[in-house]
């Protein structure tokens, strides 16, 4: 298995703003830096080593069934054992931190933020630093000093909120950190064949780090300056220091002494169970189905397109079940909100079925990921929305994707991925929300929150809504639903190939190739939905 590496949008919720809601602050709604999808073969000019592309003529007209058993054979069984070796030294290592700590704290309830820095919780750091620092090293080696060193600078630069410059000085950290990154990957562009994996480790620390920046400044929780030893275990907590998601430092503290009784283990346990299971059937999807599939498409280039980028999509839902177990497996809390968790899962880091199914663009970038999602719109979002009125919600919006995209440093694809989201969502937001007040129609991006609270009289959870209304709306919401996921196959094939070259020739695999057989549609699209909103309002 080739090194795990970025794949996802990151994006959160801040297109999805109703006027009224803007009006109130802006109600909104990790990546995941990796990826275990096989390279594409899409571009059906480049050549490859990869299994299917070495099949001869005849191997590739063999039946389904005989593909499905060669596929299982070949590719799912190899991919199922080598993931769980890896997976294995991560569930491990939660769970020793999580037996050490309850040991060790099995007389005391909660420690309480004003107790973060005390001597007798330093242990408590310790254990998760150590923990951390043993499965960096377990997948980096020696390159886990690279990160160590990122850190300390990190840390270096919290110390300047000390001065007192209130949130400018928050935003001069975010600015720096940020900044540290982008030198550090300059440093060694030409050697930069290892940095994807450190960028999405460092990018979940510099978020970390933003994140504690802006509470010390302006949170209304009593946040202490971590000493040492209390940012290394946040940093390096080894439930989200390799594969994220971000948690406040807050939520750190809180989780350092998990809950007790046989209850809560029985329920992580079975947590634990159904996140590996559907790691493992996610993995087989994005290494061995969706590049079958690939194969099976024909001329059909929007199929192609379509199964690329469902490799990619369940690259990502690996890598969230994954985080879920590890989450489980540690009893370390995310942000309590009710719709994030769930009886079987436990902490949710992304809704799949959303996604796969999307009402709107705005609710899949919802479901994508939900901590970062979270991130962003406290940190970015609602701080360029503070400086202004509603009436610089576009500003907002498009500068809360360029932080997403700098996040991910120097990578051409993702800024042309989310910038495109961006233009995408806020258009296709803009337009229905137009049409849904023009109609009084449920057609507006946001879901329908139910008969009694849809704001729509033509809604189709009414029973007063006739049939031929309700089959209307619910057509208009099918055909947005159809063309999200053409938009979803169309951005998402480019972040399968690893090529950075910028080249259009077809032969030397360029990720734009498929935008250009395509013929742009989608920005095509985008831009017309733009359009349509001017005209008709």
């Amino acid at each position: 298995m080739k090194n795990m590496d970025y794949q996802y949008y990151d994006e959160p919720d801040y297109i999805d703003v109703d006027d009224d809601d803007a009006d109130n602050g802006g109600h909104t709604e990790n990546g995941f830096p990796y990826g275990y999808h096989n390279p594409s073969r899409l571009n059906p000019n480049q050549e490859d080593d990869d299994y299917y592309q070495d099949a001869t003529a005849a191997e590739r007209h063999l039946t389904l069934m005989e593909r499905l058993s060669d596929n299982l054979e070949n590719c799912v069984q190899p991919s199922l054992i080598q993931v769980a070796q890896y997976m294995a030294p991560m569930l491990i290592l939660c769970l020793v931190s999580r037996i050490l700590k309850q040991i060790y704290a099995r007389r005391r309830g909660t420690v309480a933020q004003s107790e973060a820095n005390c001597l007798s919780v330093a242990p408590l750091h310790v254990i998760n630093s150590v923990c951390g620092i043993v499965l960096l090293y377990l997948t980096l080696g020696p390159r886990l000093g690279i990160i160590l060193v990122l850190n300390v600078i990190s840390y270096t630069l919290l110390q300047f909120v000390r001065l007192g410059n209130g949130q400018r000085g928050a935003i001069a950290i975010a600015a720096l950190t940020i900044g540290s990154q982008f030198l550090y990957e300059l440093a060694i562009w030409r050697q930069r064949q290892d940095w994807p994996q450190l960028r999405g480790i460092q990018m979940v620390a510099n978020m970390k780090v933003i994140s504690l920046a802006f509470d010390l400044t302006g949170s209304k929780d009593e946040i202490t300056m971590p000493g040492p030893l209390a940012y290394l275990g946040y940093i390096l907590n080894p439930a989200t220091c390799l594969l994220g998601p971000w948690i406040r430092y807050a939520h750190y503290v809180e989780s350092l002494v998990g809950n007790k009784g046989s209850h809560n283990w029985l329920r992580n346990l079975r947590q634990v169970i159904l996140n590996v299971l559907l790691c493992l059937l996610t993995l087989a999807i994005s290494n061995c189905l969706a590049p079958s599939l690939s194969e099976m498409t024909g001329s059909s280039h929007t199929l192609l397109m379509y199964t690329g980028a469902l490799s990619v999509r369940t690259s990502h839902y690996f890598v969230c079940f994954l985080v879920q177990a590890l989450l489980a497996c540690a009893d370390q809390r995310l942000e309590e909100e009710p719709t994030n968790s769930n009886w079987w899962l436990g902490h949710l880091v992304s809704r799949p079925g959303q996604i796969e199914w999307p009402r709107s663009l705005t609710s899949l970038v919802r479901s994508w990921n939900i901590p970062m999602h979270d991130w962003l719109k406290r940190y970015v979002y609602r701080g360029a929305m503070a400086t202004g009125s509603s009436q610089h919600l576009l500003v907002s919006v498009f500068c809360t994707y360029l932080i997403s995209s700098l996040l991910h440093g120097m990578d051409l694809r993702i800024y042309l991925v989310l910038l495109s989201l961006a233009a995408f969502g806020q258009g296709e937001m803009m337009l229905r929300r137009h049409l849904a007040q023009s109609f009084d129609a449920c057609i507006s991006a946001n879901p329908c929150r139910g008969s009694e609270l849809c704001r729509y009289s033509r809604c189709p959870a009414k029973p007063k809504c006739g049939f031929f209304v309700n089959l209307l709306i619910r057509f208009a919401n099918l055909g947005f639903t159809l063309l999200v996921i053409y938009h979803l196959a169309y951005l998402g094939v480019v972040l399968l190939n690893e090529s950075l070259s910028t080249d259009l020739d077809e032969e030397s695999g360029s990720f734009m190739w498929h935008w250009s057989e395509a013929g742009y549609l989608s920005h095509y699209l985008g831009i017309g939905m733009f359009v349509l909103y001017l005209f008709i309002s």
